[in-house]
């Protein structure tokens, strides 16, 4: 079976790469995501599981942290020490040929290859990802999404059954601005029959349109097409669209009415779901609207729809 192993080092960034092991986990499942703290299994000897899970892994993630090449016992640094498990970790998935990703912690730097043992020097020159808690969430998901396709099976066990769709407008609506609406929505040219759209009228009550959906655990993935609507009476508005997972926002889209974008998003073990669609310079004040309608000059309303937004099981 494809695993995906999480090389890290006592004393620097475990508690990230705890982060990650949980968010793996809750996803492609534990038994495809090795850490060596919880996947030994009591009793068991732990070195020659160590080997087996490191020199049989589709990717190895090499945590690394502000004191990975510093951290040092007895004036000597650990990643240079004889017996050392992290660098002889990563010799074992380099020599195995298995895909070894370096995810750096903070604001840390890629190591140069001239500072690392030459057994491992390669990793040097691999892509990194990065795992910061400014952007916690959204740096998991960037690593979900690069070993997600490595984790596949082997054949022993079956694949999991097509997944099912829940359309987002069906759901019981927790909160939602004055301007946002469910129905159907053209967009581009093809009609969307469940959409979100976000319309206002002479002024917008809100400077942004919101809608919110409590998911309950129960969805792993979610997908929209946003865009300008095909009726809009502003054809040349760009929208700018945003979505907020249990409070944690994604990076945001912006679409116009010619080139509609497709959202998809990871939303595994999710609570709730918020959707924010807004057009910049849209004028917000009423009075300042009044005034603009009377002198015939346009409050840049927003004419924005998330279509047929869907959420897979």
């Amino acid at each position: 079976m494809s695993t995906v192993f999480i090389n890290f080092r006592g004393g620097d960034a475990q508690d990230s790469a705890v982060l990650i092991d949980q968010k793996l986990s809750r996803v492609l499942g534990r038994d495809r995501v090795f850490r060596s703290s919880v996947s030994v299994e009591p009793g068991v000897p732990f070195d020659p599981e160590l080997v087996r899970a490191a020199s049989s892994c589709a990717a190895m993630l090499v945590v690394i942290g502000p004191q990975w090449l510093t951290l040092s016992e007895n004036g000597v640094p650990r990643l240079t020490a004889p017996g050392d498990w992290v660098r002889f970790e990563i010799e074992l998935a380099l020599r195995a040929g298995a895909r070894v990703i370096p995810i750096l912690v903070g604001d840390i730097k890629m190591p140069r290859a001239e500072t690392l043992p030459p057994t491992i020097a390669p990793i040097a020159g691999h892509q990194y990802l990065r795992l910061h808690h400014r952007s916690a969430e959204f740096d998991l998901l960037q690593i979900l999404d690069a070993v997600r396709p490595l984790a596949g099976t082997d054949g022993s066990t079956p694949p999991p059954p097509p997944a099912d769709t829940t359309r987002l407008a069906t759901l019981p609506v927790a909160g939602r601005s004055p301007d946002v609406s469910l129905g159907g929505a053209d967009l581009n040219g093809r009609h969307y029959g469940e959409s979100v759209i976000y319309r206002c009228s002479g002024f917008c009550h809100e400077p942004k349109g919101t809608i919110e959906f409590n998911l309950a655990r129960r969805f792993r993935r979610f997908e929209a097409t946003v865009g300008v609507l095909d009726d809009a009476t502003d054809a040349s508005q760009t929208g700018v669209f945003e979505v907020f997972v249990d409070g944690s926002p994604r990076e945001p889209r912006t679409a116009d009415q010619a080139n509609p974008r497709v959202i998809r998003l990871d939303v595994t073990d999710a609570l709730r779901l918020r959707l924010v669609a807004y057009r910049p310079g849209t004028t917000v004040h009423p009075l300042l609207a009044g005034a603009n309608i009377a002198g015939g000059r346009s409050n840049r309303l927003p004419e924005l729809a998330w279509g047929n937004p869907t959420l897979y099981a």
